[in-house]
């Protein structure tokens, strides 16, 4: 049985996998005399890992940190500089090729950061962007312009607003929508598959035509770095 860890910029997430059975787990639930290795996608700081090395250790369970190459799995990376793409971003690519290769697939990923990366059903990683997340959209324009303000019992609406904390969320709400939106045009393809991952990708799927939601989607991709080598 394999742990696999996802340590973003704000949370820390594991998962056991037995075969291409994914499970996610607490860490005080971790069964660590059954897992047999480790695989980790590392975002956040490495001094989150520190109790997951010493487990480790103590039970000798090798732990191989996952990284951004050049090409792997079949898809090449678009990055020139492949070194500065984050780990996060490449695994949702190589598990969305992986789960959809016939398909042109834009990956959104909306958590603290929303992060868009298309890949082609060639296996060609065209790039993406990296904007603020809704929730970092709503504080920062809150934080400095005086007579805006916002609450959080105000839901994320496509609909023109009444009031002004409508305007602000339904307003970072439209601009997810339109980030997508931008993306199939660019690709050329208003056909494209749209993967939503994340803390608010169950929410811009439900905004989203051809849209499909799925959370394990950096485990899946965690497995698919895994098992293809090259």
């Amino acid at each position: 049985m394999k742990l696999l860890i996802d340590v973003g910029n704000t949370a820390v997430k594991y998962a056991v996998a037995d075969e291409d059975n994914i499970r996610v787990v607490k860490e005080n639930d971790i069964e660590w005399h059954k897992i047999t290795s480790i695989i980790c996608s590392q975002v956040g700081k490495g001094t989150n890992l520190q109790a997951i090395n010493s487990r480790a250790a103590e039970f000798a369970i090798p732990l191989e940190q996952a990284y951004v190459s050049s090409a792997r799995a079949g898809v090449t990376c678009a990055y020139p500089a492949f070194q500065n793409l984050g780990i996060d971003r490449w695994l949702t690519v190589l598990a969305a090729h992986a789960l959809y290769p016939t398909q042109d697939v834009i990956v959104i990923d909306s958590g603290t950061a929303t992060t868009v990366d298309v890949v082609t059903a060639q296996g060609q990683h065209l790039g993406g962007w990296i904007v603020p997340g809704l929730d970092l959209m709503t504080t920062s324009i809150t934080a400095r312009a005086e007579r805006v303000f916002c609450d959080d019992n105000t839901p994320f609406l496509a609909e023109f607003a009444k009031n002004t904390p409508e305007a602000v969320k339904n307003g970072a709400l439209a601009a997810m929508i339109g980030l997508v939106q931008s993306a199939k045009l660019q690709l050329d393809n208003k056909s494209a598959l749209v993967l939503c991952t994340g803390g608010y990708g169950k929410l811009i799927k439900q905004h989203v035509d051809l849209a499909v939601f799925d959370d394990l989607l950096v485990f899946k991709g965690l497995l698919v770095w895994w098992k293809n080598p090259q």
